[in-house]
């Protein structure tokens, strides 16, 4: 009857111990999956969403800007080089005028 009583208290605190263990680690489990988690941080990204998405926009514009002034200056500087030629082939037929005379 001893031994049997030894088996039962045993088995029974065998259960009570790993079943705390259980407890234990399924609170663990569920606090570090929990949607609670990810909800105290989702305002943040929302906010960094934000903040990255106007920086882009703003990039953006500028981009925008920067293009128009190279198809502006790109213009200028065609013009500037049609009138360099223009004006080389003036100075060559003047060193041509010159070497005849």
């Amino acid at each position: 009857m001893n031994d049997t009583l030894k088996i039962i208290i045993s088995a029974i605190g065998g259960a009570i111990v790993s079943g705390m263990f259980g407890v234990w680690g399924q609170k663990l489990k569920n606090t570090s999956s929990n949607e609670s988690v990810y909800a105290e941080h989702t305002d943040i990204m929302w906010d960094r969403l934000d903040k990255i998405t106007n920086e882009r926009d703003e990039l953006k514009e500028q981009v925008i800007k920067l293009n128009a002034k190279i198809d502006e200056q790109s213009k200028i500087i065609d013009q500037l080089t049609r009138q360099m030629s223009a004006l080389n082939s003036k100075f060559q037929d003047w060193e041509q005028a010159d070497e005849q005379r």
